[in-house]
């Protein structure tokens, strides 16, 4: 996936865009919020000369970009399901059963959550390239 951003902050290591949210990014931690027309993304960059102002286009591995995609789609559902199963193993009612799917579908956004917080941003981070800076 390659988008462009303006350079707003240099922090070290770390830089900071402005960029617009795309469709295909929108359901992405780092873009979700729908009531900004710009977006700010933070990654770790040691490469060239970037200034703030300039006009970047980065790129993130695909793979990378499809990995998250799955975990945040399917494994809440994967585990929605599970809990049912294992309700219905237990031979408990259908409205213990599904009491106990939803909850099990809470657990695996919270999982997911946190999964993001401390796993996905530090991948995520390694696998943005920058492909052409604009000087300004």
């Amino acid at each position: 996936m390659q988008t462009s951003g303006l350079v707003k902050e240099i922090n070290g290591k770390s830089i900071t865009v402005s960029m617009y949210k795309e469709s295909a990014c929108s359901h992405c931690d780092k873009c979700s919020d729908s009531a900004k027309i710009l977006n700010q993304f933070t990654f770790n960059y040691t490469g060239e000369d970037v200034k703030v102002g300039d006009i970047i286009t980065f790129q993130m591995e695909d793979n990378q970009v499809f990995k998250a995609a799955l975990i945040v789609y399917i494994i809440p559902l994967i585990f929605m399901f599970l809990g049912y199963f294992i309700g219905a193993k237990l031979n408990l009612s259908e409205g213990k059963c599904i009491i106990i799917s939803f909850t099990s579908l809470a657990v695996g956004f919270l999982g997911v959550f946190i999964y993001d917080k401390f796993v996905v941003k530090n991948k995520m981070e390694k696998s943005v390239k920058i492909v052409k800076i604009e000087k300004r």
